[in-house]
């Protein structure tokens, strides 16, 4: 058992998609705080007793017999695997929850907001990206990634982000295989260069993605398991 608290995923798939409210969240005071707050999120779960990862639990059965929707989402910086069901959409971005309260928004598949992570991404500008993702990169486009700061503003990022395809990858997603394109999104400009990838279905889904939440929470990877 790794040493990081985990959340189960298929038993909990109906309690998932029951959850409901949110978490707000002030910025830790350093990395260590960050990872200790994600901790105790993710135990308070169990009463705080070790739970299964979810990529533990998961199995192409389980998967088909969702009734839902289903992402996975692996944490990086705490090397925990958890499940989002979709909550609701919102003039085309698409909130996902766990169970615990934590959450995300996507936006044309792509990572516009978390909310439960520390130093959380509070929304980000990507329609360039989705629009040079759809005519199969290539180009280089403008993000906004937006922050809440120590003072609880508002602070805006501004990047000049490259998009180039890097070829193609078959993707197992428990059961599911997928043909993808991968993308890579190198980013440069006011904050800390990253890079983001993304894989990318026929049918110009995001199936699979690697982005980056900020730089001091890390990155999520994150698969959509079922459509």
């Amino acid at each position: 058992m790794r040493r990081w608290t985990r959340l189960i995923a298929a038993p909990l798939l109906a309690l998932l998609a029951a959850c409901s409210g949110g978490t707000e969240n002030a910025p830790p005071a350093n990395d260590k705080l960050l990872l200790a707050a994600l901790q105790a999120r993710l135990a308070g779960l169990s009463g705080g007793e070790p739970v299964p990862d979810a990529r533990e639990i998961l199995s192409p059965a389980l998967v088909a017999r969702s009734s839902t929707p289903l992402l996975l989402v692996v944490v990086e910086a705490a090397d925990a695997g958890l499940t989002m069901v979709p909550r609701a959409v919102n003039r085309g971005t698409q909130q996902w929850r766990d169970i615990s309260g934590g959450g995300l928004f996507r936006r044309d598949g792509i990572l516009v907001g978390t909310r439960g992570f520390g130093f959380d991404l509070h929304t980000a500008d990507v329609a360039p990206l989705a629009a040079a993702l759809r005519r199969g990169g290539g180009e280089d486009v403008e993000r906004i990634n937006r922050y809440i700061d120590g003072q609880n503003q508002i602070v805006a990022v501004q990047y000049l982000c490259s998009v180039r395809p890097m070829g193609r990858e078959r993707l197992n997603l428990y059961g599911t295989v997928v043909d993808a394109t991968v993308y890579r999104e190198n980013c440069i400009g006011e904050g800390p260069p990253f890079a983001n990838t993304y894989w990318v279905d026929s049918g110009g889904t995001v199936r699979r993605s690697n982005e980056l939440i900020s730089p001091r929470a890390g990155s999520l990877d994150l698969s959509v398991l079922k459509l």
